[in-house]
């Protein structure tokens, strides 16, 4: 313990962090272009007439008119203050605050890299990436520095590091080891040109589900071995190139083959472009033990230690929870389960007014616009939270209280459809919240593979239609 204390004290160049400021907000201001100029802002936060809350954040709502178009913008500009290190604390602070609200407008639009991205943007403020390489070094020369403690760079390391590792670790369930879901979505590319066949050979289905989980579960350590270090980043570089042109996932592995150099020894950046090494004086003593410490360091000490544990904690509290996490959702958001389950989902609600007793349809696209309709069917939760806005507004519309059901058949992975929830139970009677979801029916269906070798007509065939027996109760 003490020789961590002492190794987070220590005095490092400040140039690879000035290369993260950059990359960050770069990669933040990218992706606010890219939110405006392809009409994402509309499409997400102006045009659906509602949107999936985070529990207990019901009360964000997206700006009315056009004020999300603004927000966007107010963002570029603070991404690109910050990746000049100019009016940086401020900067940063509203670019998390700015960011964070965004992320928790809808649920149905969480990415885990929206959910890193979140976290580091709280910490940048507290984080001295400005002291050299930044407008406000050049403005304000005395608050300037080529040194910090090391602890900033290992906060950042921390966070690199984590999604790496929590990734390989989800990686270890039936469902991947027998190469589930990445066999269908290599599937879906086998249209490419050239490779595109190759994407169905059963030896390239396996090196991607196999190579993926030891890449994840081994990258960390070998990015920090000095004498595995450029190996492994040549592999990650590598790695999110191969993700980038197969499957969508926006800026993450942009982000990612930037931000993991943070790995590297903290002088890199002056080193490649053939600087002078830095020759780091040795000022104040480093504390040898936690009760040689100032109260600030303490502090420091204190909260990080903390912050580690409960990052290391919350992706297993789906261990908390009855069923398979991919099949309930509950506990995969902030855990870092990165394409673990592909889910086909046919879904409809029905709406029973509790004074006249007529049923109608609940109309799933008058609200949402395509991409949340086709993606809020795979989580209970957002199911849930559904029922209840329509609920509240056939109250508004027609004045009376209403029952909402709804018939979810899904398919995980590839299994054969079946009911993913209770059709007879009223989800607008049903708490939101950390309540028990004895609605969620189990997932029975074993694993077929491939899964495309059972005709779809064979599958519709043999899926039972259950008993609506809300249509008949008063």
């Amino acid at each position: 313990m003490n020789r961590l204390l002492q190794l987070g004290q220590t005095r490092i160049d400040t140039a690879s962090g000035a290369v993260f400021r950059v990359a960050f907000g770069l990669v933040l201001a990218s992706w606010c272009w890219d939110y405006l100029t392809l009409n994402r802002v509309q499409q997400y936060y102006i045009e659906p007439k509602f949107n999936f809350s985070y529990y207990l954040f019901d009360f964000l709502r997206p700006w009315p008119g056009n004020g999300m178009i603004f927000h966007f913008l107010a963002m570029l500009i603070l991404s690109v203050s910050v990746t000049f290190g100019f009016a940086y604390r401020i900067s940063s602070l509203l670019l998390a605050m700015g960011f964070t609200y965004v992320f928790l407008l809808d649920r149905s639009n969480y990415q885990n890299h929206y959910y890193l991205i979140t976290l580091i943007s709280w910490w940048l403020p507290f984080l001295p990436l400005h002291r050299s390489h930044s407008v406000d070094a050049f403005l304000f020369p005395k608050r300037s520095g080529d040194t910090y403690p090391a602890w900033v760079l290992w906060v950042l390391r921390f966070h690199i590091g984590i999604p790496y590792f929590f990734g390989g670790i989800a990686k270890l369930n039936p469902d991947w080891l027998l190469c589930e879901p990445i066999r269908q979505m290599l599937a879906s590319k086998s249209s490419m040109p050239i490779v595109g066949e190759m994407f169905l050979s059963e030896l390239v289905i396996i090196a991607f589900a196999w190579g993926g989980l030891f890449f994840d579960l081994l990258i960390v350590p070998m990015l920090m071995w000095r004498k595995t270090r450029v190996m492994a980043y040549l592999g990650c570089v590598a790695f999110h190139l191969l993700n980038a042109v197969l499957f969508n996932i926006h800026v993450f592995p942009w982000f990612m083959i930037l931000a993991t150099t943070v790995f590297f020894e903290p002088d890199w950046p002056r080193r490649l472009l053939g600087g002078v090494p830095l020759s780091i004086a040795q000022g104040e003593a480093v504390p040898s033990s936690f009760s040689a410490m100032n109260l600030q360091q303490k502090l420091i000490a204190s909260f990080l230690a903390i912050y580690v544990f409960v990052h290391m904690a919350v992706p297993f509290r789906h261990m908390l929870y009855d069923g398979n996490t991919s099949w309930t959702e509950r506990g995969h958001h902030f855990a870092w389960r990165m394409m673990l389950r592909g889910k086909v989902v046919v879904l409809g609600y029905a709406v029973k007014d509790r004074v006249t007793q007529k049923v109608t349809d609940g109309n799933v696209r008058r609200f949402l616009n395509q991409e949340q309709a086709e993606k809020f069917g795979k989580d209970p939760e957002l199911i849930l939270q559904f029922a209840h806005f329509l609920a509240e507004q056939h109250k508004q519309e027609i004045g009376n209280y209403a029952s909402v059901y709804v018939l979810v058949l899904a398919s995980l992975n590839g299994r054969k459809p079946q009911l993913m929830i209770d059709p007879n139970v009223d989800l607008a009677a049903e708490p939101r919240g950390f309540y028990r979801r004895s609605w969620i029916m189990p997932q029975t269906e074993p694993l077929r593979i491939p899964p495309w070798n059972v005709p779809l007509d064979q599958w519709r065939s043999s899926v039972e239609i259950p008993r609506l027996d809300f249509l008949n109760q008063p």
